[in-house]
């Protein structure tokens, strides 16, 4: 990759669309520079197909295909490169570069012009035209302006095309759509910010959108901003952001539940057979056996959840269980699963995070069959993940199944429809009565790394559900050692050099995995770490990896294959 913006004199023929006279001209060398929009480029937003940009004021519709690119760096194409010149499109004007991902396959360029203009001059009825339609080369070139400012929209087809009149609409409907000012309908939020990125495996970019984007600070929007940032952050554990957002969310909860603790009869503190990890595992290993489906919750920006849920695979198989039920997994990604053996980025969000993705290649290893059960779109949620359940105990009744869900899903009662949660219409449904067991409800720093207890202990507390069979108090402190055990490796670079002192992402993905499914790959671990001395120094497990260093503005960095020994 690199930028189309050199400094060199180029000589250019350009067909113009105007009277198809030919113009061959000398064009001066390109001078990079910065101004307003390239400073402002890290401001750009999408929602969905809308795109905004606050501090230019500009706003537009783009299709749903389009990649964009975050940095400066995009394809070396001389007869772009040419175009841009004659018409002094530089860098600095550059606003957005992406590509489409399905036909008709093309890049797309638009850059933003604002003319030095005196107090006393005022935008003109705003003209859109069509400057370049060159069929050679399959570009085509727009440019909207009200006098003061000016959108260009180029289209440069991937490939060669015997016209170009699926670009020219394409162009025409961008170009279009491009507005000098952000109607309120384009007001961002941090839910379409974050929808707009989440399927990028860079989470520091990503915080870095959310933590940029011009959103007023008011407790809904900050309790919004808080979840997507934990979720995001959940990737890496360690990093000092996350731990800080964690602690100030559960401090008022864990010292109301710490006293709570400390002042039952026989404080539960006290128990021995809740001081180890081992002995909870085997108490509720034991359990497990009389019933035929055990739940299990999850918060979901909390992935020493998902370590403890990988604990009970082995002895969950031993008692005879066969399924894993998978709230989290995207519609129809069960059955590839089973195949593959492994989750890629397109089994689901949550499963993304490498915990969660250990979970999955753990119990695809030890013989479960997973199965996905959510529905977003069914009229009741609840109902229908319930009935999705019940299918699996019809198509086969010695099933056993491990069910991991979100949140409340698991909870037993409801006084209503409307309050009624998976559980409780899956017992109403099946007559089954589920093992319920909630480590999402209960929140404690005790020195405990797990406490495991009856939940009706809890039932003369008003801010406790207790509508699931057990608590599990879980301070699991998630390490990538769980995989196995970890080295200390350094990357150095020179690469590395032009971001010292500066933090970036290091996804390490499973080598063979990497090369097959590239992009679409779950890395095996995820750090935040800084640059210092043009190196970085991390702890990974034993194997090949392919390593993928990024930047906070998505700028791949440094692609190398990684051997641990």
């Amino acid at each position: 990759m690199r930028s189309i913006f050199m400094k060199a004199y180029v000589v250019m023929t350009l067909k113009q669309t105007l009277g198809n006279s030919i113009l061959v001209l000398v064009v001066c060398t390109l001078i990079l520079s910065c101004n307003t929009v390239k400073k402002n480029r890290k401001f750009n937003y999408f929602s969905g197909t809308e795109f905004y940009n606050y501090p230019l004021n500009v706003s537009g519709h783009f299709f749903g295909d389009v990649k964009y690119y975050e940095t400066n760096e995009v394809d070396q194409m001389d007869e772009v490169s040419s175009v841009l010149a004659f018409y002094k499109l530089r860098d600095k004007d550059l606003l957005v570069y992406g590509k489409t991902t399905e036909s008709p396959l093309y890049q797309l360029y638009v850059f933003f012009k604002k003319k030095k203009s005196k107090l006393k001059d005022k935008p003109s009825q705003v003209t859109t035209k069509l400057l370049v339609d060159d069929t050679s080369n399959n570009l085509v070139l727009y440019e909207k302006s009200n006098g003061i400012q000016s959108f260009f929209v180029a289209i440069k087809s991937i490939g060669k095309h015997k016209s170009n009149k699926s670009i020219l609409q394409d162009g025409k409907s961008i170009v279009d759509s491009m507005e000098f000012s952000i109607h309120e309908k384009n007001t961002p939020n941090y839910m379409d910010i974050f929808n707009s990125y989440k399927n990028d495996d860079n989470y520091l970019f990503v915080m870095n959108k959310l933590d940029s984007a011009p959103i007023s600070k008011d407790p809904k929007n900050e309790w919004t901003k808080f979840q997507l940032l934990t979720t995001i952050l959940s990737f890496d554990t360690e990093y000092y952001r996350y731990k800080e957002l964690i602690k100030k969310f559960e401090s008022k909860r864990s010292i109301f539940f710490n006293d709570l603790l400390k002042d039952k009869k026989n404080s539960l503190l006290k128990r021995e057979d809740n001081q180890k990890k081992e002995a909870v595992i085997s108490m509720i290993a034991e359990a497990s056996k009389n019933y035929k489906v055990l739940m299990l919750n999850e918060m979901h920006w909390k992935p020493e959840h998902r370590v403890f849920a990988t604990s009970l695979l082995k002895p969950l198989k031993e008692n005879g269980y066969t399924h894993l039920a998978i709230e989290a997994l995207d519609k129809g990604q069960d059955s590839l699963i089973n195949s593959r053996k492994f989750a890629i980025k397109t089994s689901g969000y949550y499963t993304r995070e490498p915990f969660f993705s250990n979970f999955i290649r753990e119990a695809c290893a030890l013989g479960f069959k997973i199965v996905g059960y959510d529905d977003f779109e069914s009229i009741n949620r609840e109902e229908t993940q319930a009935e999705n359940l019940k299918h699996i105990i019809d198509r086969d009744s010695s099933a056993k199944v491990f069910v991991y869900a979100g949140i409340d899903h698991i909870l037993e009662k409801g006084d209503s429809i409307s309050t009624k949660r998976m559980a409780a219409f899956f017992k109403e449904k099946t007559g089954i009565d589920p093992l319920t067991i909630d480590q999402v409800e209960i929140v404690s720093d005790i020195p405990n790394e797990l406490l495991f207890f009856e939940s009706k202990i809890f039932l003369d507390v008003e801010k406790v559900n207790c509508n699931v069979d057990y608590f599990l108090i879980n301070n699991i402190k998630p390490s990538f050692s769980e995989f196995s055990n970890l080295t200390e490796i350094t990357i150095s670079d020179l690469v590395l050099k032009e971001v010292e002192g500066q933090e970036v992402l290091m996804n390490f993905y499973d080598a063979k995995e990497y090369y097959k499914y590239s992009s679409r790959s779950i890395p095996i671990i995820s750090r935040i770490k800084k640059v210092v001395g043009s190196k970085v120094i991390v702890d990974v497990p034993k194997g090949n990896f392919f390593l993928v260093i990024k930047n906070k503005e998505n700028k791949e960095l440094l692609l190398k294959d990684i051997g641990v020994n």
